[in-house]
């Protein structure tokens, strides 16, 4: 039989506390608008709505830290929050509204970065960004690892070759632009 009503054990500063052991952040917004001071027991409603207005002000604060993909957004939530339905109304919010943006995030991740596109690449999909968007991101880069290189060779100038090539193959470089860049260092 489906639950009717949540029960609330206590309501204490800014911690909603509910059976089944559940623990939900409130702020004073959130207390005032759902009237939660003296309550005793929530209906399914009223609890959905808090836990909807609780995960889109934890978005907020995250969001306020760090720019965060939508799948690092909904994996935070979800340690946060049981709803699972609720959190992906919260992310397609976020989305709308325009705070989470993987495409935008990727490109900043690619200018930001000082590896190469295979470890970029690998980076943000664990980040949770899938391939298409990845690809889009870097054609619009264009290819700047050689430049990339040729900054990081000043740093190791003094290496054997063989050491410099496996240095910045671990990096994530890709070999034909290592010897492109080696080529132009030994020229110059």
């Amino acid at each position: 039989m489906k639950r009717q009503k949540m029960k609330i054990l206590n309501l204490k500063r800014n911690k909603l506390y509910l059976e089944d052991n559940e623990i939900i952040d409130v702020s004073p917004d959130i207390i005032y608008e759902m009237k939660l001071s003296g309550k005793e027991e929530l209906s399914i409603e009223e609890y959905k709505r808090v836990v909807y207005l609780a995960a889109l002000s934890k978005s907020y604060y995250l969001l306020s830290r760090r720019d965060h993909t939508s799948k690092e957004l909904e994996k935070k939530l979800r340690m946060k929050f049981r709803e699972k339905e609720i959190i992906k109304i919260v992310i397609s919010v976020i989305e709308e509204k325009g705070y989470i943006d993987d495409y935008s995030y990727a490109k900043s991740f690619i200018e930001k970065s000082k590896e190469g596109r295979k470890k970029i690449e690998y980076d943000l999909r664990l980040r949770g960004i899938n391939s298409e968007i990845i690809r889009e991101a870097f054609e619009e880069e264009g290819n700047k690892e050689v430049p990339k290189i040729k900054r990081l060779l000043h740093k190791i100038s003094g290496k054997p070759y063989d050491k410099k090539i496996n240095y910045l193959l671990r990096k994530g470089f890709d070999y034909e632009n290592i010897k492109r860049a080696l080529n132009n260092e030994d020229e110059e």
